[in-house]
């Protein structure tokens, strides 16, 4: 009972709240990343994320206190051991689930319980080698090329790609107006962290473009890279494309973020600064950067030259015994 003249004070949790179905919270927290502007493409990891819990509990009917710390590790057993997903996807998996529960916990209806995540042996990401991107950036030859929109599309894409570092959902949101060949810049206006930002058009890019746009025709409103009927072209569209594209050449890599990370790992690699990247790439933190760092054995021993050791002359130096 509380005392006459004192306020109530309740603590964080369950709190005089009916119980819920994680499935109806959940489509309370999409609708709220809706009206906050949250990307489409996030929303959709969220929802199929959502699918793979229902699937996982053998039910929709999961009441959000029926989810705890127990729960949350039998579900990254389920992704590892049923599912058959590596540790480094399980924990790119539960962090599409996190923020629900987090929205969840907020509201009360969820228990508050500490996420964990499994511990993963991090690797370098391979790149596309020299001899890949030669072979991929070569120019189809002739009527193979020009009668084919599709082809030469593709083939000027792997070359933006490389040359912009460009997320592949940044590139099929760009419209003609956003390439400025005067200035030879990328207008972004559609980016992962809604801030505008501009990328440098090298030179060799630049005289692609102008051939593309030249082939290409179309109004400043239309989008750059569009399927075949002129529509904005769908990710998993491109994603087919440029797969085709690689295996038709003999390369079997056909990743579209590959070519942001061998963009980074280049761009270093030929002398440039991280403060640079992280700008053309748009991220917010130096951390984020660093992901796409891939020093190799052979970059590592191009460091030997910084080493202190090499740098102390021992020659000619008299030791004064005491």
């Amino acid at each position: 009972m509380v005392q006459k003249g004192k306020k109530q004070r309740y603590s964080l949790g369950l709190v005089n709240k009916e119980r819920l179905l994680f499935t109806d919270l959940c489509a309370m927290y999409f609708k709220r990343c809706e009206a906050n502007g949250i990307s489409p493409y996030t929303i959709t990891g969220y929802k199929n994320m959502l699918k793979y819990f229902i699937e996982f509990k053998g039910t929709a009917a999961i009441y959000c206190d029926e989810i705890g710390n127990e729960t949350f590790d039998d579900f990254k057993l389920y992704l590892k051991n049923e599912r058959k997903i590596k540790d480094i996807s399980v924990n790119s998996y539960i962090r599409k689930l996190t923020p629900m529960l987090s929205y969840g916990m907020e509201l009360g209806y969820v228990k508050r319980f500490p996420y964990s995540y499994l511990k993963q042996q991090e690797v370098y990401k391979d790149i596309y080698t020299i001899e890949e991107l030669q072979i991929l950036l070569k120019k189809p030859e002739g009527k193979q090329c020009t009668n084919r929109f599709a082809e030469f599309r593709n083939w000027v894409i792997c070359n933006f790609l490389l040359g912009t570092g460009l997320r592949a959902l940044e590139l099929i949101e760009l419209r003609i107006k956003n390439i400025d060949l005067q200035e030879d810049i990328v207008n972004l206006a559609h980016t992962k962290n809604k801030k505008p930002r501009q990328v440098p058009i090298p030179k060799k890019l630049h005289n692609i473009m102008v051939e593309y746009l030249q082939y290409r025709g179309g109004e400043q409103e239309d989008y750059l890279f569009p399927n075949s009927f002129g529509e904005r072209m769908p990710r998993t569209t491109l994603q087919m494309g440029i797969t085709k594209y690689s295996k038709k050449r003999g390369v079997m890599k056909y990743s579209l973020h590959l070519y942001r990370h061998t963009f980074a790992t280049m761009f270093l690699r030929n002398g440039g600064d991280i403060a640079s990247l992280k700008r053309i790439l748009g991220h917010s933190s130096y951390r984020m950067t660093e992901v796409y760092l891939h020093m190799a054995g052979k970059d590592l021993k191009q460091t030997v030259k910084y080493n202190p050791l090499d740098m102390i002359k021992t020659e000619n130096i008299q030791i004064k015994k005491k």
